[in-house]
């Protein structure tokens, strides 16, 4: 799996998940657009529609014709490795979890629906794979209590997934702000997987400090079917890798204070002490025989008290900055 971060962004998949709708052409199209649009990763789902829900249930026929098989599966991760993306899926049954093993993904994905589901759960930690754990629906203590059984099992890495698993997420109940929490909370890489149609949820996560950014892609994004109603096209992708990238360069990092660019800038745009008329030796200077204007000089507007009453020992002209020796000895 490639660094969690590149180019100084997070690590980008593109969720294609059942968007290709069991065309194998179209899933090839799909992996070689999110490649060129910047993607890390492309992300499917390994499933079997008894897998998820029963033959009655509405969205039933709608995942049915995205079942893959073994083979598929194969192939979708060798076009992967030709677009020189990872190849990641969400399993939803432990023979899907077999499969995925054998070809050496990259990670594998939990659905938020899993997040406290120990029979799969057990054996993805068997594998060692990394593993990306969406939190949708869980409350911390769920979230604890899946770490605790993943951890006594010695699984891979696990990266928190900040997730609102409704179909779209409307903007107000996206809680970003989890992200951070999640972070100090668990002490783990966090990341976001988002449901929301506006990409600027996935750039204000990555301000957050997500290290992981899965977002759902397509093909057809006018589209208002299925999850391509909240999908990124390509453009849209790419724009938002670019956006990501630009917004985490902007946001730098705490410890520029100590070298900030502008610092050499001071002598040249904070005010000086100069002059403000021709001024004669044994006069004492008044606040207004004196202006505060850039550059800075010897002395800075924080002198003007001092400096107001203090004696001339020379004259200096107008606009030319006072300097100490221009003073009276015994008012220096």
């Amino acid at each position: 799996m490639k660094t969690m971060k590149t180019n100084h962004r997070p690590y980008l998949i593109a969720e294609i998940g059942f968007n290709h709708e069991g065309s194998m052409e179209t899933a090839q199209r799909m992996i070689r657009a999110a490649a060129r649009a910047g993607a890390d990763a492309v992300k499917f789902q390994t499933f079997r529609a008894d897998d998820l829900a029963l033959p009655s249930a509405p969205h039933y026929g709608l995942i049915k014709p995205a079942e893959m098989t073994r083979d598929e599966l194969r192939r979708l991760k060798a076009w992967a490795d030709e677009a020189a993306v990872d190849f990641l899926s969400t399993p939803f049954s432990r023979e899907a979890v077999e499969w995925l093993a054998e070809l050496g993904v990259a990670a594998i994905k939990v659905a938020s629906m899993d997040c406290t589901n120990t029979h799969l759960l057990g054996a993805i930690a068997a594998t060692g794979c990394r593993i990306l754990l969406s939190t949708g629906m869980a409350s911390l203590d769920e979230i604890r209590r899946t770490l605790a059984f993943l951890d006594a099992r010695t699984s891979g890495e696990v990266v928190l997934l900040h997730c609102i698993s409704n179909y779209p997420a409307a903007r107000h109940e996206l809680n970003l702000a989890t992200i951070p929490l999640l972070r100090r909370t668990f002490g783990r890489p966090v990341g976001y997987s988002d449901h929301h149609p506006d990409p600027k949820a996935c750039l204000a996560a990555a301000i957050l400090g997500a290290e992981v950014i899965e977002t759902h892609f397509t093909l057809e994004p006018d589209r208002q079917d299925g999850d391509h109603a909240h999908s990124l096209g390509p453009d849209a992708l790419q724009r938002l890798g670019a956006d990501i990238e630009a917004a985490l360069e902007m946001l730098g990092s705490e410890e520029a204070i100590f070298t900030r660019p502008d610092r050499e800038n001071a002598a040249t745009f904070r005010r000086g002490l100069y002059a403000a008329r021709p001024l004669h030796n044994g006069e004492r200077l008044a606040e207004q025989d004196l202006l505060l204007c850039r550059p800075a000089s010897e002395f800075s507007p924080a002198d003007l008290a001092w400096l107001t009453g203090k004696v001339l020992r020379q004259d200096v002209a107008q606009y030319a900055a006072i300097r100490r020796n221009d003073l009276m000895m015994d008012d220096v």
